[in-house]
């Protein structure tokens, strides 16, 4: 059942529904040379997906609330619980119908109640090869994801290359 973000006890700081996190992640990687497509309302399947260099990107999403509520009504946090299991269970599909050239990110606003549902996990996510993108309010993104990653993701100049 929805909340109203103004009742909580520690408000998010800022509010995003799943299309809004879509489109930010859509337009992060076309700033960084992917073709993207990215679904909106309703639709089923892949969230976004991305292709560049022969590499694949599919994206999970979720939102801090659904797409037809306002902006002070959120999730409470057992569904955060739920739509973060349900997110990576969903990455967990998708790896094993593409072998190769293939990465998988899981997307959310970056608010303290998701973060610290993702952190809870955040090693057993790297095991899987997940990357994490956190959408900023101004709709800026953060790249998370694990150590094995660097080379493929600083090759397409999704980050920059960590030195060593």
């Amino acid at each position: 059942m929805p909340k109203q973000n103004s009742k909580l006890k520690i408000r998010d700081p800022f509010v995003m529904n799943e299309d809004q996190v879509n489109e930010s992640v859509a337009n992060f990687l076309k700033e960084h040379g992917f073709n993207t497509h990215f679904l909106t309302g309703r639709s089923k399947g892949i969230d976004v997906e991305g292709s560049k260099n022969g590499w694949e990107i599919f994206v999970e999403s979720k939102g801090s609330h659904a797409n037809d509520h306002d902006n002070d009504t959120v999730f409470q946090t057992k569904q955060i619980k739920t739509h973060t299991y349900v997110q990576i269970g969903k990455l967990m599909e998708y790896k094993n119908r593409k072998k190769s050239n293939a990465l998988f990110a899981m997307a959310n606003p970056d608010i303290p109640r998701i973060r610290n549902r993702v952190d809870l996990v955040k090693d057993s996510l790297d095991i899987l090869g997940f990357i994490r993108l956190w959408i900023q309010a101004d709709n800026t993104v953060i790249v998370e994801y694990p150590n094995e990653l660097n080379n493929i993701l600083s090759s397409l100049k999704i980050v920059p290359n960590k030195k060593s």
